[in-house]
């Protein structure tokens, strides 16, 4: 009777390997092979085997895949066995489990497709309105080399000032020297060194004070002076980093009378048990912890780091806000900011609709002198499509959802009273796709709609990732109508 194989006999012997990362751009369906499994594969017939290791792959991986937002799947054409992932518009990098050894073997990265030079240029281009969201999922394999250390710094300052307001308060035994009696007094102490020295209003008390809690204090004054020492170091990148040194000094300001404690992981355990999943305390801790710990985000590079995620839609919303602001730094005007809820238009149903939109709620509103700009920020593909079909060739679909961009900017306008309005969607491109336009001067399209005294500028535009003042200038004509 033949032996029966057990779960094992079809995988080679594992080696410690190199590392094996999975990697594909936001909103794009991408077919990977699957020779990071299929390599410890040991049969005659593999596509079976790679197949059932596939299917354990994405179950096993499910929830990581989620934090993403990513749809899994096997594809087979018939000649491979693929991989099927589907990204919408999240990016960052999260570990992978191995169906062989249930071990983090893996990692998934996914980047922006429009394309960037790291997220540490983007982030100080937006002036810190959106940070990288730190998940709480295993340390990864891997650290981005185009990610400085300064962005996560951003992330750790913030969480340190929201634990510095939110610190508990607690009664503590405190002995101290006093000019009038308090509490317990060494009276001894008094007699033979206070009085023998003439220091007749020095009383050592002993009593017990409301303080901030002195252990975190400590943490947290540790945790500042190794940030501050770090970004000492990184002040070539520019501006931002000399921020985030002053950011740094005016929180060491609340812990000046501590003393900087190094944590160990005993101590940090305690602390993060005793706290609630999601509070400011937790998230406090953690960021002490990878102070700590000297961790990285993750991405591409050679070193273990965090795992992490963005979402692109809410990114390059901050980035439009920011080159916005550049704009009403050289021609004036006021910068309202759906982000900050400043741009509410509500809508009221009578009688009420429960279920329905209450309200519509503009990315930007810009005001300057009579002139109002409603401006939205659109993370999609058709500013692309359209410079590279022509209309009667595009897809339904992308016509459809070009169609909604319009009527939805549009509906802003019926809310406001302003004579002169005008709209702008504004789409991301890829720099070589910006040059295309600036030469063919096709980087703003222009339309007018007319009602009764009322005239509506419709404008059309398209901006990369790194707008550098001379280009932000090219976007002026918009507002200088």
């Amino acid at each position: 009777m033949a032996k029966k194989q057990s779960n094992t006999d079809w995988v080679k012997s594992l080696q410690p390997s190199r590392l094996n990362v999975l990697e594909l751009n936001d909103s794009e369906r991408s077919y990977l092979a699957t020779s990071f499994l299929s390599q410890h594969v040991n049969a005659r017939n593999e596509d079976p085997v790679v197949a059932k290791l596939v299917h354990q792959f994405l179950k096993i991986n499910k929830p990581y895949l989620n934090e993403l937002d990513v749809q899994a799947q096997l594809s087979y054409s018939g000649d491979d066995i693929k991989l099927n992932l589907k990204s919408h518009t999240k990016i960052g990098a999260v570990p992978l489990i191995s169906p062989i050894t249930h071990k983090n073997e893996y990692s998934l990265v996914i980047k922006p497709r429009f394309g960037w030079n790291g997220v540490g240029p983007i982030l100080s281009r937006t002036g810190f309105r959106y940070l990288p969201q730190i998940l709480e999922l295993p340390q990864l394999r891997i650290s981005e080399t185009h990610i400085p250390p300064w962005v996560l710094s951003t992330v750790i300052l913030s969480r340190i000032e929201n634990l510095i307001k939110k610190l508990d308060r607690r009664f503590e035994m405190t002995t101290e020297v006093h000019p009038i009696p308090k509490g317990s007094v060494d009276w001894a102490d008094y007699a033979q060194r206070r009085v023998s020295s003439a220091n007749f209003l020095d009383f050592n008390c002993t009593y017990s004070d409301l303080r901030d809690n002195r252990l975190v204090k400590s943490f947290i004054k540790h945790t500042l002076q190794k940030q501050k020492q770090s970004l000492e170091t990184q002040r070539d990148f520019g501006i931002f980093v000399i921020q985030l040194i002053d950011y740094c000094d005016s929180l060491l300001q609340n812990v000046y009378d501590a003393s900087p404690v190094k944590p160990t992981p005993l101590q940090l355990s305690k602390l993060l048990s005793q706290s609630f999943k999601g509070d400011t305390l937790t998230k406090g801790i953690q960021a002490i912890k990878w102070t700590s710990e000297e961790k990285g985000l993750a991405g591409i590079g050679d070193l273990h780091g965090l795992p992490w995620s963005m979402n692109m839609e809410v990114l390059f919303e901050s980035y439009l806000e920011s080159v916005i602001s550049r704009i009403s730094g050289k021609i004036g005007g006021i910068i309202k900011s759906g982000r900050l809820r400043e741009t509410i238009i509500p809508i009221d149903w009578d009688p009420p609709l429960i279920g329905s939109q209450r309200s519509l709620v503009p990315d930007i509103v810009f005001t300057r002198n009579d002139d109002l700009f409603i401006i939205d920020a659109k993370y999609k593909d058709h500013w692309e499509d359209l410079n590279i079909k022509n209309w009667n060739n595009l897809e339904d679909v992308i016509k459809e959802r070009h169609r909604n961009d319009l009527l939805q900017i549009l509906a802003y306008t019926t809310g406001v009273s302003q004579k002169n309005i005008s709209c702008c969607l504004v789409y991301p491109c890829k720099k070589e796709t910006w040059k295309s336009l600036l030469k063919r001067n096709r980087h703003i399209h222009k339309a007018e709609i007319s009602r009764g005294n009322k005239r509506i500028n419709v404008f059309l535009t398209a901006i990369p990732f790194d707008l550098d003042e001379e280009n932000i200038e090219k976007l002026l004509p918009i507002f200088l109508n």
